[in-house]
């Protein structure tokens, strides 16, 4: 249902690549979080903090935005069916962040470039949920690179993936579900219980985009690393995040993860690549580099299955001959013999008189 053609998928990437997420724009993502936060008080008072208020918070999240998507989509396909196209292009492209990535990441190496470390903490900050204020510049640098092999694949390739397989509503609910994981799905006292039904969905949802972010890096390597990301990515508590940090790590050749902290609590996360160099800041540039090759061969491999997609739906335009069966061929019969009665009177027929013979001249 209101699956995406070819040309809508293209322009909803092109316009993340031009426009970003302009500040001061409505965004779906910032809908879903106000969203959130009334119907999280909402459910908690109602039924309490436990795994079934969780459910009828994820559920009323995004059901509302899928409801409110389709009631605008009806309403522009009743105004005019090219509304309803171009508004699914915009939803399409609010689910995927590749430039606003970009630019967060850009924005932490300049500073640190520049030796401003206390602005490189405060920028990395909105990358990364760890506790920023005590990192050096490998502890940021380290924490960039990894925010951005991790959101490689919740915040490109996995959208994409469900616009493809499930038309704008799949890319809807894949950004309103990944929303709602990091809002409540934190392994606290808080959020133990009411968020688990929301880590569990967005886990399974990014359960292929995270493997195929990991084919998308290995594809120009020839599977060198293949069996190294497999083992590392299996060591991480979660079953898709070590993917993308795995494939980056051995993609570059860096040493990514170990010890962070969390509102002071330390936790200790699984090392990928253990023999690789610590990240530097100049590695923030080539993490970078290393994600526009996997989204590029994202839109590539996706586009193509969309094209061909497209073909296999568009009716034949070739000529093609009647189906004529064996009766149509037979020759017509006539269903009243008519027969010839002899005239009762003279016919003149040249020049000769006949009374249903032929005379002698």
């Amino acid at each position: 249902m209101w699956q995406i053609d070819l040309f809508q998928f293209l322009a909803a990437v092109g316009l993340d690549l031009l426009l970003g997420d302009p500040r001061g724009w409505p965004h779906l993502t910032r809908l879903a979080g106000h969203m959130a936060a009334a119907l999280e008080k909402f459910w908690s008072s109602a039924m309490g903090r436990n795994v079934p208020a969780g459910v009828c918070f994820w559920l009323s999240v995004c059901g509302g935005m899928l409801a409110a998507y389709a009631v605008v989509r009806q309403i522009l396909e009743a105004i005019s069916p090219s509304l309803a196209w171009i508004f699914d292009i915009f939803v399409v492209y609010q689910t995927v962040a590749a430039r606003d990535l970009d630019g967060h990441a850009r924005a932490v190496v300049v500073p640190l470039v520049l030796g401003d470390l206390e602005e490189s903490r405060r920028r990395v900050g909105f990358l990364v949920g760890r506790d920023t204020v005590a990192l050096d510049v490998q502890g940021v640098s380290r924490a960039t690179v990894e925010a951005v092999a991790e959101s490689a694949t919740d915040g490109f390739v996995a959208p994409l993936f469900w616009a493809v397989v499930g038309g704008v509503p799949g890319a809807l609910l894949y950004r309103c579900a990944n929303t709602l994981d990091s809002m409540v799905g934190h392994r606290n006292e808080r959020y133990e219980l009411f968020g688990k039904f929301s880590a569990l969905t967005d886990d399974a949802l990014s359960f292929i985009p995270a493997r195929l972010c990991a084919l998308f890096s290995l594809l120009p390597r020839g599977f060198r690393y293949a069996i190294a990301v497999m083992e590392d990515a299996a060591k991480h508590s979660s079953p898709n995040a070590g993917w993308g940090e795995a494939a980056a790590a051995w993609a570059l050749n860096l040493r990514l993860g170990g010890l962070n902290f969390y509102d002071g609590v330390p936790a200790q996360g699984p090392i990928f690549n253990k023999n690789g160099q610590p990240p530097e800041p100049r590695d923030i540039l080539r993490v970078l580099r290393w994600f526009w090759g996997v989204a590029f061969l994202c839109v590539i491999l996706l586009g193509l299955y969309v094209a061909k997609r497209d073909q296999s739906a568009r009716p034949s335009s070739g000529f093609e001959a009647p189906n004529i069966s064996e009766f149509n061929l037979r020759a017509p019969t006539l269903k009243q013999e008519v027969v010839l009665q002899p005239s009762p009177a003279p016919v003149k027929l040249q020049g000769q008189i006949i009374y249903g013979t032929k005379s002698t001249p």
